[in-house]
Parts: C-alpha cells; structure tokens; sequence
C-alpha cells in the first residue's frame, strides 16, 4: 500500500471531492470525483482556478476563509454551492487539514469537499416552517403559552401576555397558574394531572384568571401534553376569553 499509485487509486475512489494543495495554497492535485462533477478538464481547476466552480454569491467567503486557513497554518472549513457538470449548484462542506514536517512546518494541505445538499436544503426548509409558524403564533388572536412540567412559562405570545394582563417579559419565567381564581384552583389540579396522564390528547377547562387590577378573566383553556416530543418539551396550553359573565 506504499506504492503512490495505491494512495491515488484509493482518493480516487472516495465519495467526496478531495484536493491538495501546496503551503502557500496552490491546489495541485484533485481526484477524479472533483473532475468529474465539475466536468472541467484537470488543469482548469489547478492552482486558484477552483473559484470558477463555486458559486458568485459564496466565492469572496470562501476565498477569505482559505486565505486565513493558509496564513494561519490552522484547520478550517466553510459551506459553499459548487457548480456540478450540469449547471445545477450544489451546497457543499469544504474542509482543509495541514500536514506538518518534524519541525511543525506545513508542508501540504489536503482537504475535502463533501455533499451537503439535501439536509443543508432540509435545515433551511424547517428553519422557515418554523419561523412561519412563530409568525403566526406570534399573530394569533388566542393565547398560546409553552410551560414546564411545573407551569413555569417557557413561551408566551403577545395575545397571551394581553389576556393575563401582563407584558411578555413580565409572563416569562412566572408560574401560569399562579393567578388562577383560589375557588378555581382545585380543578386546575385534577385537570393538569389528566393533561400529563394523557400525551398528545387536547383537555378542556374553563378557569378564572384573577388579573392584577382585581378583575377576574374567565378562559376557555385548551391543554397538549408535549413533554414526550423532543422538539417542545412542555405543555402546550391555548385560552381565550370566555364570553359568559365571570361570576
């Protein structure tokens, strides 16, 4: 396996883009996987050509980023889309390690360009569903608060905060129930008890709220056990007034 020809057979062969360069940068080797989706000849990519694949919009980053990786002598990686053989640009992850002499001298660097297209478009696709759906918690006329197991106000939307007659800031960190109507109290119990006995299911209760002004509140609550779901982890909790007269 000492023979050069093997370690380049075996490079060769890899599922990622792999590329060498001299100390000062200079990329003097790709495998045949580089060459093959680019779809450019070999001597096209040599040296600093290698900026024609990647894509306007991330060449300056990239640049810079090798740049520092070269100047600094220290192992760095950055995402950047590289055009394929076809014209479609793909997102990939580019990292680069040094080789060092026995002085600690780099001597060469090898790196690496790995297909990063299809959970890097996934991430950016649940990123803006869920900064959809905040916006739309944000927005919604009910209150919408996320609390612990202990009621403590994880998340609270701004129709919330007006309901309880409080400022988000003042709601979060606070126990939701702590100005629940004292005749109210007893069935808020029984009734969170069934909520944690029952993930996922969706729980009803009319409850009082006694706001700080003396004024009572009374709620239709909707109540979702989430702490199983790895991703919310408290109790979903929805109310909004409750058009009969508070007694």
């Amino acid at each position: 396996m000492n023979d050069p020809q093997n370690y380049r057979t075996a490079l060769d062969n890899l599922p990622n883009l792999v590329f060498g360069a001299a100390p000062d940068g200079t990329v003097e080797y790709m495998n045949t996987r580089y060459v093959e989706y680019t779809g450019l000849p070999l001597d096209d990519l040599l040296g600093w050509n290698w900026g024609w694949v990647v894509h306007p919009a991330d060449l300056p980053n990239s640049l810079d980023v090798w740049a520092a990786t070269v100047r600094t002598g220290t192992p760095r990686e950055v995402s950047q889309r590289m055009r394929r053989s076809d014209g479609e640009y793909r997102w990939f992850l580019a990292r680069a390690e040094p080789v060092r002499d026995e002085d600690g001298r780099v001597v060469r660097w090898f790196g690496t360009c790995t297909d990063i297209d299809e959970s890097k478009r996934l991430t950016d696709q649940l990123r803006g569903t869920r900064m959809l759906f905040r916006s739309l918690v944000e927005r919604s006329p009910d209150g919408e608060v996320l609390v612990g197991s202990d009621g403590t106000v994880r998340y609270a939307n701004p129709s919330a905060a007006r309901l309880l007659g409080f400022t988000v800031e003042e709601l979060s960190g606070t126990d939701l129930w702590g100005s629940v109507h004292p005749d109210d109290r007893e069935a808020v119990s029984a009734w969170l008890e069934r909520v944690m006995l029952a993930p996922g299911e969706h729980l009803t209760l009319v409850v009082r709220f006694v706001l700080r002004d003396g004024s009572v509140f009374v709620a239709d609550v909707l109540g979702t056990n989430l702490l199983p779901d790895p991703d919310v982890r408290a109790l979903a909790i929805q109310f909004r007034r409750d058009e009969a007269p508070a007694q």
